[in-house]
């Protein structure tokens, strides 16, 4: 998935808290604490509580820290706000969006699933003994409880709870008795709120300044000081220390506990094999520096610390240089995860192709799936994921004609979406589309042909009974495979051009076609979903996929736009080419094409003596059908 560019432009100062900042956030946290813990069922485990209990307040305090007047809300006390906290279905006036953006419910999300991983549950210990009491280690409490000797840390921070013991408790055997619960403590949740009403503070920042643009800045893990990254660092630390006690135990926990903050901070649903990658061998360099005697019988808390800190404060440094292109990688994952079938998808990224005619063979077989991927509208933020609770933007008319023209006026993605199209050979309905420098003059030059004499003539269906009666025959050739691009003109389809009787086209249509222009010149060749999906199921640690730069033989346009009665067809072609590693001056190993296909409904309505044509919204609007084929291969007898 192509990512739209970020226009927004950021002054470091403006990410820098003031004090007044910091107070507002650490005042949130602390109302949302203190309602849980108060709140809270004691009889109920404590990632129960987390789901039940702190989920809708933490979404309280997120709606009012990215939209809310928060002067206003700490005026008023935490009495307004626990009246939030107490009505789950309290109508949240902030003028902010019906829902959270997807990246902030993700963000929220990985936040609660770090909260819920801080204490481990019964299930966990793999028995079902009462949950023990835990002795708490000595980290100092941000509301003045004791600490132990051995701190020495001036920052205020929540206890931690180490690890359990394996004894039973001394509460009453008698399964009739309720029991309490372990829970997590008020300084640990104390700590971790303040850390995400910060980040939320610090976005909410950003936007104030930023005159030109109400987009969020999502990830702002760059911006963090050296203060916010040690205190990330030792609440993973210290709950590692807490839910590991057997070597086994070690590399999951570790990973697991990694990776939920990294979500966090990034404001992604999923990472990408590279963040994987990277935290699998941050936890064998910790294996390796704490060997497995001494950690699972030997070694101190402070003596992993010592090893396992430096590692994590280098990783979150990792983050903060390369974010950008870490999110965008997590946001193509999401893409791929979503689109493809999983199953499929590991056949294609484990297969071992044995030669071209393997390829061929395999993607007849499955050319059912190839040529069917469905991918969503590149504007609605909700159709991967839910953008609050599952809900997901963008269903009205009103919320997707505000999506599509804030995804189509970012000047960016407008700037490069023209360069792109002035690359590409557009045709309507086989007419040329004459290049254009702006979005108006792209629009006139559509509205030209679409209302042109020629347009109006009734075209008719340019398969002659010749061609019909050929293709209906059974076609025998000495070729590998049936399976490929039957001929470039056919599926290259400028063939499938319909009736236009003597309708004339609505202007707003023209806007319509000009706008889905720009997004399919946006989101072909090497940055759109046709290369990142090849590269998924065809690119591999030995080989490299490659845009085709096309020799100009093929005279059908890369990108076809086909007016019909009932729908307008935006089609775009694409060509990459496999080559080993590395890639010299060497033929492809083979060549895919691609077809990226979207379907506009019309429908027809009089006015006067003229019947315009006009787009229909359905639910189906914006998704488009991508194909992937192999290019027609000829098999060459074997000389003798």
């Amino acid at each position: 998935m192509n990512m739209p560019p970020n226009n927004i432009v950021t002054n470091n100062s403006t990410a820098v808290l003031s004090a007044n900042e910091s107070a507002q956030a650490r005042h949130l946290a602390n109302s949302v604490a203190s309602w849980y813990l108060a709140t809270l069922d004691p009889y109920a485990p404590h990632s129960q509580n987390i789901g039940l209990r702190l989920r809708h307040p933490v979404h309280v305090v997120t709606r009012c820290i990215l939209y809310g007047n928060i002067g206003a809300i700490e005026a008023g006390g935490t009495e307004e706000l626990e009246a939030l906290f107490n009505d789950d279905d309290a109508e949240i006036k902030d003028g902010g969006p019906d829902t959270l953006t997807r990246r902030s419910y993700a963000r929220m999300e990985a936040f609660l699933a770090s909260c819920a991983a801080a204490l481990r549950g019964v299930d966990d210990d793999h028995h079902h003994d009462p949950p023990p009491t835990r002795e708490l280690v000595g980290v100092k409490d941000v509301n003045g409880g004791s600490s132990s000797k051995d701190d020495n840390d001036n920052n205020k921070k929540g206890t931690i709870p180490a690890s359990p013991s394996r004894t039973t408790s001394t509460a009453s055997n008698s399964s009739k008795t309720p029991r309490m619960q372990m829970q997590i403590d008020h300084g640990e949740l104390l700590l971790r709120l303040d850390v995400y009403c910060r980040t939320l503070r610090r976005i909410r920042s950003i936007v104030d300044a930023n005159e030109t643009t109400t987009q969020l800045e999502e990830c702002v893990i760059q911006y963090e000081p050296k203060k916010t990254i040690r205190t990330r660092v030792k609440l993973i630390v210290q709950t590692f220390l807490g839910n590991v006690d057997c070597v086994r135990d070690v590399r999951k926990t570790l990973m697991s506990l990694i990776l939920k903050a990294t979500l966090e901070v990034l404001a992604v649903e999923i990472w990408c094999e590279e963040l994987s990658s990277m935290v699998d061998r941050l936890a064998s360099e910790y294996e390796h520096k704490v060997s497995f005697g001494s950690l699972a019988f030997l070694s101190s808390p402070d003596n992993s610390v010592v090893h396992l800190a430096p590692l994590l404060i280098k990783y979150f440094e990792y983050l903060q240089k390369e974010w950008m292109s870490l999110v965008s990688k997590c946001e193509i994952e999401r893409m791929l995860r979503t689109i493809l079938d999983t199953d499929l998808r590991h056949f294609f990224k484990t297969v071992t192709w044995h030669s071209v005619g393997h390829i061929l063979d395999v993607c007849r077989e499955e050319r059912r799936f190839l040529d069917n991927i469905a991918l969503p509208p590149p504007w609605k933020e909700g159709v991967f994921g839910g953008t609050s609770g599952g809900g997901g933007g963008g269903n009205t008319n009103k919320d997707m004609d505000a999506a599509i023209n804030s995804y189509c006026s970012d000047a960016s993605l407008v700037t490069q979406a023209l360069r792109d199209l002035r690359r590409e050979v557009i045709t309507v309905n086989g007419q040329i589309l004459s290049p254009a420098q702006s979005v108006p003059e792209l629009a006139e030059y559509l509205g030209q042909i679409l209302n042109s004499s020629q347009m109006k003539k009734s075209l008719g269906d340019t398969r002659d009974a010749k061609s019909k009666r050929r293709s209906s025959k059974k076609r025998v050739t000495n070729y590998t495979s049936d399976f490929g691009l039957e001929s470039e003109s056919d599926f290259f389809s400028g063939n499938e051009s319909d009736s236009t009787a003597a309708s004339r086209v609505d202007v707003g249509l023209v806007d319509v076609l000009a706008r889905r222009l720009l997004i399919a010149a946006s989101r072909t060749g090497a940055g759109g979903d046709a290369y990142y999906v090849v590269r998924d199921l065809f690119g591999g640690d030995e080989v490299e996929v490659v845009p085709h730069h096309s020799s100009g033989r093929v005279k059908q346009g890369s990108i076809e736009i086909i007016v019909k009665m009932t729908s307008a067809i935006i089609k775009s072609h694409a060509k990459f080419d496999i080559f080993a590693k590395p890639c010299g001056d060497s033929d492809p190993l083979i060549q895919f094409h691609t077809t990226t296909t979207e379907n506009i409904t019309l429908q027809q309505s009089v006015d006067g003596m003229t019947v315009l044509l006009k787009e229909k919204r359905t639910k189906m609007t914006g998704w488009r059908t991508l194909a992937i084929r192999p290019a027609y291969y000829e098999h060459l007898p074997h000389k003798r």
